[in-house]
Parts: structure tokens; C-alpha cells; sequence
């Protein structure tokens, strides 16, 4: 079984056969370290050597059977009985020998040593007239003594033979073991054959062989690189490729390679595999020094030794060729034996003052607890790796660090740090350290600080009676005297501000009433001041409506944290005073950079928090995919259980999305996700039960989503914080009530809308009308909703718009003006399009049996001019001459004239007849909700607005 890899050593073999059959007895010894294909040749060999004629006696040696006395040569007789088919009395007397051996084995004096050995050779020599005579011995080092002795009276009768012995012996770090060296290898005859690791070319041949890959494929270089060349590895991972499919690119290190690196630990001997496992528990911290003075070995056999390793394949110059072989290494292990490597390493580590991160790795692997100096480690690990963003690396030193504090202080310190660590990976794992803290703030062994970061985590569970008793503790510390007093106020005051505008029920239950208060003298020294103004911009925002100063310390705030801490409310807070100002524009800007910090930092709980408000602001927007794709992602980076209450914000986004893209069955799945009763006495709950309201109007259950709408006003109007940018629930419930047929009531809410302030925003005003205009007669709708249209489309939210476009359409259609209806509702299927409202763009189809495909133009509108055309198009859309000359900032006179050349041109009898000749795409739209004309001849900043 010849193989290209290796064929000039069988070349080698076959030429010392050849001298051997002219009565020249040869040995060859096939040297190299373990898995360096030496048994692969020899077989090889042998098998062409049989087929030229040559009796082939063989034996391989076992490591656990090099005790028993004459293993090999037994190995060697049986061949020989098989080649005669006889059993020469020289043989029975060794198997006789071998049947009775005792417990020991065969010991020289059990037998007539000088009668079997020279018996035997007698027959093999007397074969060796009839033909060459191949013996082959595989892994000599391992061959028992007796054996190794009668080998050795063999090789020194060789020289008139023909007889060719060729053995295989592993190389260790100190080269071939030195009895074969004095024994075997000092004959004249001897020929050494050293198995040389593959070079990158000849893995290239196989894997093109094996692999069908190019000449040049970077796979050759690769696999050299992660082997060394070493034969058993570059099989291995040819196998592991193999197994991976067609499909698979590049280097494959899998199971083959690993249980390659597991056969060859069995073969390496006890000394490399105690320095290679001590590499492998030091990692990147070995060095010879170390793994000696771990070990108890000279340095220099450590240095030989690992030479020798790097020389086999397993190490490199940096470590471990792969991970795959260090993890390899590590299982192969037990347990007991690993913690007490992972102990020394530590132990050893600590003395040579490395990174606490690593020695803290050791300390955890090994489970030690008995080392004085572990828990100020294990704390400056879990510093070093909050500082990188290592958040569960951190968690794994802070958890077992708290098995080793002895005083309660440390506990509170260390626990204190596991819950904030742990809090910025899942927030509803770090409560189980929630309690122990909790006592601590009772007993007084918190600061305010901490107290406050406590009551934010009992609010965002539910937890409103531990948080009550939180809060309590901060006005009791805000007492105090000096500078503890004076912080304790503000975070006080951040807390009280944060209830309010959040969780008004709890504030509720313990003061009554939210009244706004000052900040303690001294208090804006700390940083809590700034926090405090913060949570206070929001709770401003929401009772007296949008301020600039409230804007500007948000942005302020935005523009500069660094999502380091768990601090998610202060985020939270100046997010939504953009948004709930409807400045969404700018918020989603300010959302966009958050999340590039966020994704640097990898913290899940800021990354699910993020994207929830994405999706909110997408959905507010109109931009239903983003919306569903950023709320899917919140909710997959952290389940809803883990958002605690902030979960039916994203919830809420979904449910509003599908809803408004008619994929009702995915709503409704949203909705059944558990959520706990005491979120609706948030904030979150408000969007969540407007979102269900909404749902449950869409699908026909008009009544139910009404008593939602509803309850939404009952609760913001009893928590003070009734303003329609939170949740416009008046418009809500006057919708619905258009629904159900009672117009009178909706213009009861419509009335209670217009007393509130808050007119400035476009959306609401624009949503106002919209509803309002449904509650009238048909015949007074079109001019409220062309105010509407005008409106949302400034505003840039997208679905309100679509929702205008659509009603104005059926409006008009109803009215008997077709061709503008239908012109109308054009425009409301492409915005509703872009918002994937599948609903509303078949209402409007179906409303014209059309599937909007574009109205070809009777006459040439290109003989008209951009001014003409821009003046065309917005009469065609409705608009009356003096709106044409506000927008178009031209004379009234002016339109005149242009109207007067356009109906000569297009050869039209007046202004009704231009709706036939436009189609939406030449009036068009743009994304982002406003309409602007697509015809290149528009001038810049014209727009072409829906009548």
C-alpha cells in the first residue's frame, strides 16, 4: 500500500531489501515523533515486500505488555509457524515457555535460552535460503527485555543473512530512547530513516487528492500552520473538512482534530504530557521558568521538552497551535487533577504579579478557597473586566468572590457589585441579590446612591412596597447633616420625579399628590444633581408640555453618557422628552448613537432597552418593518420577563405594528405574552393598552378596544400627566366612536381634546382633524382633511398621513369628484406602501375596483414649463388659487396666467379636467411622509401637497 507522501523512505526500504537478498542482512530504524506516519510506512513496505516474494514476521509492541517476557519474540515465532506450516521444536519450547510462565513472566533461567535463541535463528536463516526474510518490530521502545535481548542476538548474527529487520522507535524530547541507541542502533548495518513532518506543499497534494481543492487554495497553509506538519493532524483536519460538507470553506478544526490531539497524549510519554498540561492550565502564561518551578523540573529538560511539542504539532510559538488542542489537553484531565494544576498555577501567578484577570481565571477554575489574598484579586479582576465591557466575565469573579467575604461589609460591598454587574446582563437575574441589599439599606450600611439604585430596580420589576420603603429610607437619610444629607436629597428628589412621571400610583401611595420640590442647598455639587434635572425634565414635559430648557439638558445628558452604569432611567428619561415633545426625528438620531456605544459596550440590558425604543419611535413614525424588526430584536436579546415592566413598550410597538399592517394573527400573539398586573400602573402600560385598544377595534371588537382607550384616559388623567403626546386618547376614543355610529360622542371627546394644550404639535393637530372631519357630514370633510394631510405631511409621520390621504379619497368620492378621489387615492396607496399598511391600501382599492396603475396623460404635458407644471399639478390635487400662491410664494394674478397657458396647452376646458391627465407617481411622494414632485422638471423645494 504504497503512498506518495513517503514514498522516497519506502524507495529507501526497498533498495536495503534488495542488498539484503544478496546475503547481506541490513536493519533500518524509522525514527520520529509520535504520529510522524512511521508505522504507515513500514506497512506500506512490507505489503510491497511480500508481493515481491519476501516472509514477512512481525510484532508490535505495547506499552502495557512491555512487562511480559517474550511478547515480541512470541509476536515473531507465530509468523514464523504461519510461514512453515510446522511447529519446529524450537518453537514448542517457546510456546511451551510462554503457556507456563508465572505471575513475573518468563525470566532467561525458566528456559534453555541458548537452545531457543539459536533455534530460532537457525529456522529463520534456513527460510532466508529460499527468499528474503522481512522481520518488522513497531514501537521497539516499548518491546519487553527478554525479547529486546534475543532481537539483539539476532541483529549481531546478521551480516551473512538474508534477513532485513526494520524496526519503528518514537523519538522523545531526549531523541531515541538510549538502550535502542546502545543496542539496536550502533550495528554497521543499521540505517536510520527519519519521518519528517509534512511541508505545505505536500499537505496541498492531499488535499487536492482528498479535498478536489486548487493548487493555491490558502486551505494547504492553513492546516500546516494548526498542525505543524504532523501526519495524524493533517488527517484530521482533511477529515474534519470532509465531514463538514460541500459547503464548507477554509480551515475545519473539529472533533477529528480533537480526538487526534487525544491520541497523541497517549503516546508522548509522562513528562511531555505533564508539562504540556501545565502549559495548557497556564495558557497564555506559561513560560519555562514557570512550568519548572510548577512542575518541579530543571528548566532546561522544561525548554527540550518544549522544543520537542512544537516540533510534533502541538505547540507553537506563541502557545498552543489552536484552542481546539489546548481544549483537547484540558479534558483530558480529571477533575481533581485539574483544580489542583489550576490551584499551583494561581499560587504561582499571584507571586509574579500578573493581571488580576488572569490569576482570578485560575482562582475560579481551581474552586480554592483557602488563599488570603483570592477576594481583593477576585474584586480587582471583576473592575478590570466592567472597565472592558466583560460584564459576564465579571459576574463569574464577583459570584465566586462572594463566597469568600467574611464580614458582612464585604458581603454587602461584593453582593452590591454582583447585582450592578449582573443587572447589565439580565436584569431579572440580578434580583435574587436584591434582598440581602434591600437589609443592607435598612440596617444603614448603603449610601443614598445606592439606595436610589435600588428603589430604580424594585420599580422595574413591580416591586412597589419594597420600593416605597426605599424611598422612605432616602427622605430619612436626607436629614442627615453636611454633605451625605445633601446628596441624599438629590437622589431623593430624582426618585421623587422619576415616580411621578413613571410609576404615579406608587408616588401616590406615599405622598398623595406629586408636588414638585427644590433641590437641597449643597445638593448640585454631586452628581446626582444632574441626574435629578434630568428625571425633572421629563416630569415637567409631561405635566406642562414641552420646554427648550427640559431639551437641552436632555440632550446634554445624551450627547455624553456612556451607558457605563445601570442607569437606564436617565436614558430612558431624556429620550422621551424628545419624543414625547414629537421631536422623533431627533430622537431617533440621538437613539442611533447610543446604540453605537452600546454595541462597543455589548451590555444585552442596554442593547434590548435600545432597540425598544427604536421600535417606538419607527412605529410612531410610520416605519412599521423597523418597528418589527427592533422590537423582535429587544425582546430577543432579553425576554419580557427580564424588561420587567419596560417590556410592554416594545410589546406595545409590535402589537401597533402588525396591527397596522393587518397581520393580526402576530399581534395577537403579542398579546398573549404574560405581563404582570402592576404594569398598568406605569407609563409602559399606558402605550401597551392604547396599542390593545387599537388591536381590538382593527379586528372588529370596537367596544373592547374602546374600554381600553378609556381606561388609558382614566389613568393619565388620575396620575396628572393627561397630555395627548403621552397617549392622544380623546382622539382615540372619538375614532372609535365614529366607529360605533355615535358621532355626538365623538365630538364630545374632540371638545375635551381642543381644551387641552399641547396644539403646537403637528401630529396631534393633524390626527384632530382627521377625526374630526369623520364626525361631520360628508360635504364638510374635504377641507378639514386637506388641512390634515397638510399637517401630518409636515410632521413626517407617515401612517397618520396615509390614514388622511385615504379618508380625503373616499371623501371625495362620495362627493361624486372620481378622477380626484381616485388621484387621492393613488397617493394614499403609495405612502401606505412604504408603511406596509396592507389595510388601508386595500380599503382605498377597493373603494375604485383599481389597482392604481398609472392614468395615462391625454396631451404632452411636457410643453408646459416647471412653473406651469408645479401650479398644474396642485390644482389638479384641488388647491384653490390663493393656496396655490402661498405655497408657490407667487401672486394670485400670477396662477391665473399660468392656469390660462396650461388649459391651452394640455387643450383642457378648466381645472376639473386636470385630475385626468396627472397620475400620482408624476404628482409623487417621497419617503419620510412628504409629498414632493418626482417630475425632474419640479424646481427644488416645490411641493405637491393632497387637496
Amino acid at each position: 500500500m504504497q503512498f506518495a507522501e513517503r514514498e522516497s523512505e519506502i524507495t529507501l526500504l526497498n533498495t536495503m531489501l534488495a542488498e539484503s537478498e544478496h546475503g547481506w542482512g541490513r536493519i533500518a530504524m524509522i525514527t520520529g515523533p509520535p504520529g510522524f506516519d512511521k508505522s504507515r510506512v513500514l506497512h506500506a513496505f512490507a505489503d510491497s515486500a511480500v508481493k515481491s516474494g519476501a516472509t514477512h514476521l512481525s510484532a508490535i509492541c505495547l506499552r502495557n505488555e512491555q512487562n511480559i517476557s517474550l511478547g515480541v519474540i512470541h509476536q515473531v515465532s507465530q509468523s514464523l509457524s504461519a510461514a512453515l506450516g510446522e511447529m519446529p521444536p524450537a518453537l514448542k519450547l517457546l510456546q511451551e515457555a510462554v503457556f507456563n510462565a508465572g505471575p513475573r513472566g518468563i525470566r532467561p533461567e525458566d528456559l534453555n535460552w541458548i537452545g531457543v535463541t539459536h533455534g530460532l535463528w537457525e529456522i529463520i536463516t534456513n527460510h532466508a535460503r529460499h527468499g528474503a526474510v522481512l522481520i518488522t518490530i513497531e514501537d521497539v521502545q516499548y518491546a519487553d527485555s527478554v525479547s529486546l535481548d534475543i532481537l539483539l542476538h539476532f541483529i549481531n548474527r546478521l551480516h551473512s543473512a538474508n534477513v532485513f529487520m526494520v524496526f519503528t522507535v518514537n523519538e522523545g524530547p531526549d531523541g531515541v530512547p538510549l538502550r535502542i541507541q546502545s543496542d539496536l542502533m550502533h550495528h554497521a548495518q543499521c540505517r536510520r530513516i527519519k519521518v519528517a513532518p509534512y511541508s505545505s506543499s505536500t499537505i496541498s497534494r492531499i488535499a487536492q487528492v482528498r479535498l478536489g481543492t486548487a493548487p493555491d487554495d490558502p486551505l494547504a497553509d492553513a492546516i500546516h500552520e494548526v498542525s505543524g506538519g504532523n501526519a495524524l493532524l493533517v488527517r484530521s483536519l482533511i477529515e474534519d473538512r470532509q465531514n463538514a460538507g460541500a459547503e464548507a470553506q477554509g480551515l475545519v478544526v473539529d472533533d477529528g482534530f480533537s480526538g487526534s490531539v487525544r491520541t497523541l497524549l497517549n503516546r508522548i510519554g509522562s513528562t511531555p504530557l505533564r508539562i504540556l498540561r501545565a502549559a495548557a492550565v497556564l495558557d497564555a502564561s506559561a513560560s519555562p521558568p514557570l512550568l519548572a518551578e510548577m512542575l518541579h523540573i530543571k528548566q532546561l529538560a522544561v525548554v527540550r521538552t518544549l522544543e520537542w511539542l512544537a516540533e510534533i504539532g502541538l505547540l507553537g510559538v506563541d502557545g498552543f497551535r489552536h484552542p481546539a488542542a489546548r481544549e483537547a489537553v484540558l479534558d483530558s484531565m480529571e477533575p481533581d487533577t485539574l483544580k489542583e494544576l489550576y490551584g499551583r498555577a494561581a499560587q504561582l501567578l499571584h507571586a509574579t504579579g500578573v493581571q488580576p484577570t488572569v490569576i482570578a481565571d485560575h482562582l475560579v477554575a481551581a474552586s480554592t478557597k483557602h488563599e488570603p489574598w483570592a477576594l481583593d484579586v477576585l474584586r480587582e479582576a471583576a473592575d478590570q473586566a466592567l472597565a472592558t465591557d466583560e460584564y459576564e466575565l465579571a459576574v463569574r469573579y464577583l459570584r465566586y468572590a462572594a463566597d469568600l467575604c467574611s464580614g458582612p461589609d464585604e458581603r454587602i460591598q461584593v453582593t452590591l457589585a454582583l447585582a450592578k454587574a449582573t443587572w447589565r446582563v439580565n436584569p431579572s437575574t440580578a434580583t435574587m441579590y436584591l434582598p440581602l441589599l434591600v437589609q443592607a439599606a435598612r440596617d444603614g450600611r448603603l449610601p443614598a446612591r445606592d439606595v436610589h439604585w435600588l428603589l430604580t430596580c424594585m420599580l422595574w420589576h413591580g416591586q412597589y412596597d419594597e420600593a416605597g420603603e426605599l424611598f422612605a429610607l432616602l427622605e430619612q437619610a436626607e436629614q442627615g447633616d453636611g454633605q451625605e444629607g445633601a446628596e441624599a436629597s438629590a437622589w431623593r428628589l430624582a426618585a421623587d420625579h422619576w415616580l411621578a412621571s413613571t410609576h404615579p400610583p406608587a408616588l401616590h401611595r406615599l405622598r398623595g399628590t406629586y408636588k414638585p420640590s427644590s433641590l437641597r442647598e449643597g445638593s448640585e455639587r454631586h452628581p446626582a444633581h444632574s441626574y435629578a434635572r434630568t428625571i425633572s425634565a421629563l416630569a415637567a414635559n409631561l405635566r406642562n408640555g414641552e420646554t427648550e430648557a427640559a431639551l437641552r439638558t436632555a440632550e446634554k445628558v445624551l450627547h455624553s453618557i456612556q451607558l457605563e452604569g445601570c442607569n437606564i432611567e436617565l436614558v430612558e428619561a431624556a429620550l422621551f422628552c424628545f419624543i414625547y415633545s414629537d421631536r422623533t426625528q431627533e430622537a431617533a438620531s440621538l437613539v442611533e448613537n447610543l446604540c453605537a456605544v452600546a454595541e462597543r459596550r455589548s451590555s444585552p440590558t442596554w442593547l434590548s432597552v435600545l432597540a425598544a425604543f427604536r421600535a417606538h419611535i419607527a412605529e410612531l413614525r410610520g416605519e412599521m418593518m423597523e418597528a418589527v424588526e427592533y422590537g423582535e430584536l429587544s425582546l430577543r436579546t432579553l425576554p419580557p420577563r427580564s424588561l420587567g415592566m419596560f417590556a410592554a413598550l416594545p410589546l406595545a410597538s409590535l402589537i401597533e405594528a402588525h396591527t397596522e399592517m393587518g397581520q393580526y394573527q402576530e399581534a395577537e400573539q403579542y398579546l398573549r405574552h404574560p405581563l404582570p398586573e402592576t404594569v398598568y400602573q406605569t407609563r409602559y402600560g399606558l402605550h401597551y393598552l392604547f396599542a390593545r385598544g387599537h388591536y381590538r377595534v382593527a379586528v372588529g371588537q370596537a367596544h373592547a378596544g374602546l374600554s381600553d382607550i378609556l381606561k388609558c384616559g382614566t389613568l393619565m388623567r388620575s396620575w396628572e400627566i393627561d397630555t395627548p403626546l403621552l397617549i392622544p386618547w380623546r382622539l382615540g376614543a372619538a375614532g372609535v366612536s365614529v366607529v360605533l355610529k355615535n358621532n355626538a360622542r365623538a365630538r364630545k371627546y374632540l371638545e375635551l381634546h381642543h381644551a387641552l394644550p399641547h396644539g403646537h404639535s403637528l401630529r396631534i393637530r393633524g390626527f384632530a382633524l382627521m377625526v374630526l372631519a369623520s364626525a361631520e357630514e360628508v360635504g364638510r370633510r374635504p377641507p378639514l382633511l386637506r388641512k390634515a394631510v397638510d399637517m401630518l405631511q409636515e410632521s413626517g409621520h407617515k401612517m397618520e398621513l396615509a390614514h388622511a390621504l385615504a379618508r380625503l379619497s373616499h371623501s371625495l368620492a362620495a362627493l361624486g369628484e372620481t378622477d380626484k378621489a381616485r388621484l387621492i387615492g393613488q397617493q394614499a396607496d403609495r405612502v401606505g406602501q412604504r408603511c406596509h399598511a396592507e389595510p388601508l391600501r386595500r380599503s382605498v382599492a377597493h373603494a375604485f375596483e383599481s389597482d392604481f396603475g398609472a392614468i395615462a396623460a391625454g396631451n404632452d404635458q411636457n410643453a408646459l414649463s416647471p412653473a406651469e407644471y408645479r401650479v398644474a399639478s396642485m390644482a389638479a390635487l384641488g388647491y384653490t388659487n390663493r393656496e396655490i400662491a402661498t405655497r408657490a410664494h407667487i401672486t394670485i394674478s400670477t396662477v391665473e396666467q399660468h392656469l390660462t397657458r396650461i388649459y391651452r396647452k394640455l387643450g383642457v376646458n378648466g381645472r376639473n379636467d386636470l385630475p385626468r391627465l396627472f397620475s400620482s407617481k408624476e404628482l409623487g411622494t417621497t419617503s419620510g411622509g412628504v409629498l414632493v414632485a418626482e417630475d425632474p422638471r419640479h424646481l427644488p423645494g416645490s411641493a405637491s401637497v393632497p387637496g
